[in-house]
């Protein structure tokens, strides 16, 4: 089991620094080379939806403190960077292809939804990164009374 949550780690870590990376990289070149770097983008993203949910269901069943609220928000923002890749970047690639006559509007369409979802792929980093730190739901301490036995004072 141990070896398995390593390797499922591992993938997630893999998957979601390819994603995040490219994304930063994608941002900052205007979209150069986004037609190539598109398919594997949306692959890693899968990868790292997938590992992150058996991480989550394998780690945090059942609880929802803290830690498990911030990995709810880290995940709202990795999906809206999805969303924002797929419909936004999707649309602009099409019009690319489809030979539009302005092709630096759909590039600069593009290159702002990869800021977009840069902003939005670094929030989620932080979040999973310092959920570690707060305390789970299952992990907090419950104060149990004391009470001395029969006859002891």
């Amino acid at each position: 089991m141990q070896y398995a949550l390593i390797f499922v780690a591992a993938l997630h870590v893999l998957a979601t620094m390819f994603w995040a990376g490219s994304t930063f990289a994608l941002a900052r070149t205007g979209g150069a080379a986004m037609e190539r770097l598109f398919k594997p983008q949306l692959a890693a993203a899968v990868l790292a939806f997938l590992t992150g949910g058996y991480l989550g269901h394998t780690l945090h069943a059942h609880a929802f403190g803290r830690a498990e609220q911030v990995l709810f928000a880290a995940i709202a923002a990795s999906v809206l960077a999805l969303v924002v890749q797929v419909a936004v970047v999707g649309r602009a690639m099409r019009a690319l292809r489809d030979g539009a006559r302005d092709q630096a509007g759909p590039r600069a369409l593009a290159t702002t939804a990869h800021r977009v979802a840069a902003v939005l792929l670094a929030l989620a980093a932080i979040g999973m990164a310092t959920a570690r730190y707060l305390p789970s739901s299952s992990a907090v301490a419950v104060a149990v009374p004391v009470t001395a036995p029969a006859g002891v004072q």
